[in-house]
């Protein structure tokens, strides 16, 4: 299996899942913000910005609908080195369950966020970092009669080095979740090789969720309300761990592997995760 075909299988990445690269939001109140340089994850290794526009889980959705169920013929045709996906946008908004499928315009717009994002992934360990857009062209083939979207070489090269994860299966019900703090919550324990556990208030800052105690406490309810209904779904559970009524939001957040969740490893020594 070469990386391209590796790419059609688990086309998305653990470190994009685990870095924060789209935001537990459906949108920027002020996108303008993004257009410099903003850090948007940093631990004891990687340190992640972004420029251009934040990128969100919308983004994400519109990203893996177009992934999982895009055609890849154009690749097999022409014998393409670098991912090329197409697709309608009817379709894509048929995967999103939108009422109205004929929104275009919202969904060129999202696709352009999508080419415009720089992401720039600063290793501290090895003192070096990698630099990258997701998407190189978004455009609709006349002569295809469908939406083309190429991805690009560096993006690839970040691919190439990533562990990559296919929850194909399981898309369908992320993209029924009702929050996107629960599709962050499920896509980054999802992205775990072999189990996870973690307490819910450390999950929601690893996801990227910010703001003043009253907001988090906010988001941290509407997850640990959604889990407690669909969590069985993604074989994700929660933990009470005190007995104090008081501390009613203290959970501890247990993944375990999903059978129906691939994970596959680079052919290149993996620089991230």
């Amino acid at each position: 299996m070469n990386d391209i075909t590796r790419f059609r299988t688990a086309p998305v990445t653990t470190a994009e899942a685990k870095l924060n690269l789209f935001a537990p939001v459906d949108k920027i109140l002020d996108p303008s913000r993004y257009q410099i340089y903003t850090n948007v994850y940093e631990d004891e290794r990687y340190e992640v910005s972004v420029s251009g526009t934040r990128l969100t889980q919308i983004h994400r959705d519109i990203l893996d609908i177009a992934l999982f169920y895009g055609s890849y013929k154009i690749e097999e045709e022409i014998e393409q080195t670098i991912p090329v996906r197409t697709f309608s946008l009817y379709e894509i908004q048929k995967h999103l369950q939108y009422r109205n499928k004929n929104n275009n315009t919202w969904l060129k717009e999202k696709l352009q966020d999508l080419k415009r994002a720089t992401i720039v992934i600063y290793d501290k360990e090895k003192e070096d970092d990698i630099e990258f857009n997701i998407i190189r062209v978004a455009k609709r083939s006349h002569k295809l009669q469908e939406y083309v979207l190429v991805f690009e070489e560096l993006y690839f090269e970040f691919f190439e080095k990533s562990i990559g994860i296919n929850y194909k299966e399981l898309l369908s019900e992320i993209l029924k979740l009702k929050h996107p703090q629960t599709k962050a919550v499920v896509r980054y324990m999802l992205s775990h090789q072999k189990g996870h556990q973690i307490n819910i208030d450390k999950l929601l800052n690893k996801i990227g969720v910010q703001g003043g105690q009253r907001n988090i406490e906010k988001h941290r309810k509407a997850v640990i309300d959604e889990l407690q209904e669909v969590g069985d779904k993604f074989n994700i559970s929660l933990i009470k761990t005190t007995n104090d009524d008081r501390r009613s939001g203290d959970m501890t957040v247990k993944y375990i592997k999903h059978e129906k969740v691939k994970i596959q490893h680079p052919l290149k020594e993996a620089s991230l995760f």
